[in-house]
């Protein structure tokens, strides 16, 4: 057994605990926190950390297999701008240097304290670094195709790819999910959601203005880029309607689904999806939106509004680095009025929840094997982060 005992200790589904122990088993697994107080816990044999002990936290988005692409791509310059260089970079790098870079960034990912992440995989670049892994991983094949002749081909793509996946992949689960609102044809749409009515989607949803302007009356710069890949192809007159509101006759409204980014969601747009679907968690990303769009969700909305929320990471491609915590302390920059307590939930229990890992991930309950975070350098007095706060892994979670 071991005894770990902190300024406070985050449980996640209670309040925090100061003056406590938190009892680990050597395998990992959570025994209780109890009272520093109590006789059998001698005191020798209860390690002290200065700061906050939490539970391992769970990314709901990333692209892990983008990592070669970190700090190619100039910031600020818009979502158009990044999808257009991302398309020219990918054409002169590697296989090998791919591999390497995956490795680096998921190491450094862990270390940060991710023990659980939903990763999109547009092609097969993570699976060698996933069947050696001792993550959890839930593997999202991503598909897009604006052009209705080849949804058939394209749909088979990403069935050969979700089988190499799941015989491959050491831990977790694998599903076929669409793009985003915008990128894939009615013929798509329908053959991904009608072979994954059981399984988790995600979609990334209203990254950026040029999504509401697309559906709206079919002009931007997302009208042009689907011009532009698809020669030929009859232009989308847009359907005068939101995004969302556009695209929601395909799903089944009690699936499980998260949607991604929502930097311009405003409440028109979080409540319609609030009142249509019935298992619905929103995945917030501010670091990437800050790196591409210059901007942040309206995070005060989703949590007013009482949204099941979740954080994510997105690639290196458009983030400094993968970690949870780094979008925590900047959530707490821009909205300080959101308690610590409440950000380590979203990063936590919540992400465990999309994943149905929430048996063994996300708190710090008997039983349970979420792995354990060191945060050092916060203000515990008043439970805030600070700039030069840092995470770091102490204890593995049991996947």
């Amino acid at each position: 057994m071991q005894y770990l005992s902190a300024d406070c200790i985050i449980p996640v589904t209670g309040e925090p605990c100061y003056d406590s122990v938190l009892a680990v088993t050597d395998d990992g697994i959570i025994d209780g926190i109890y009272n520093s107080s109590v006789p059998e816990l001698i005191a020798d044999q209860i390690r002290h950390f200065n700061g906050i002990l939490c539970p391992g936290f769970v990314n709901t988005h990333c692209h892990l297999e983008l990592s070669w692409a970190k700090g190619l791509i100039q910031e600020h310059q818009g979502l158009d701008f990044f999808v257009r260089q991302l398309e020219l970079l990918k054409k002169s790098v590697s296989a090998q240097y791919i591999g390497e870079a995956i490795e680096n960034a998921a190491l450094q990912m862990v270390q940060s304290g991710i023990v659980a992440t939903a990763d999109i995989a547009n092609g097969k670049h993570t699976v060698n670094y996933k069947s050696r892994a001792r993550h959890y991983f839930h593997t999202f094949i991503e598909v897009f195709g604006s052009n209705p002749e080849v949804a058939e081909a394209i749909f088979a793509q990403a069935r050969a790819l979700k089988m190499l996946f799941e015989t491959q992949q050491f831990s977790g689960a694998v599903s076929i999910v669409p793009h985003a609102t915008y990128s894939l044809s009615e013929q798509l749409f329908r053959l991904v959601l009608a072979a994954s009515k059981d399984d988790l989607l995600s979609i990334h949803h209203q990254e950026n203005k040029d999504e509401n302007s697309y559906f709206l009356d079919g002009s931007g710069p997302i009208s042009e880029r689907r011009n532009a890949f698809n020669p030929g192809l009859i232009p989308f007159k847009g359907s005068g309607k939101r995004p969302l509101e556009s695209i929601a006759e395909y799903f089944n409204q009690d699936q499980k689904i998260l949607l991604v980014h929502n930097t311009i969601s405003d409440r028109q747009d979080v409540e319609f999806a609030q009142k249509y679907f019935n298992n619905l968690h929103w995945c917030l990303c501010p670091n990437a939106n800050l790196y591409i769009e210059n901007r942040i969700p309206d995070i005060s909305l989703f949590y007013n509004i009482g949204c099941q929320i979740t954080l994510g990471t997105d690639s290196l491609a458009s983030n400094h680095q993968l970690s949870i915590f780094e979008e925590m302390k900047t959530i707490q920059q821009f909205f300080s009025e959101i308690p610590l307590t409440e950000l380590i939930r979203w990063g936590t229990i919540n992400g465990a929840l999309f994943l149905d890992m929430d048996h063994k991930l996300g708190s710090f309950e008997k039983g349970k094997c979420p792995g354990v975070v060191h945060i050092e350098n916060a203000d515990i007095q008043n439970l805030k982060l600070k700039s030069e706060s840092t995470s770091r892994l102490i204890i593995q979670a049991g996947i």
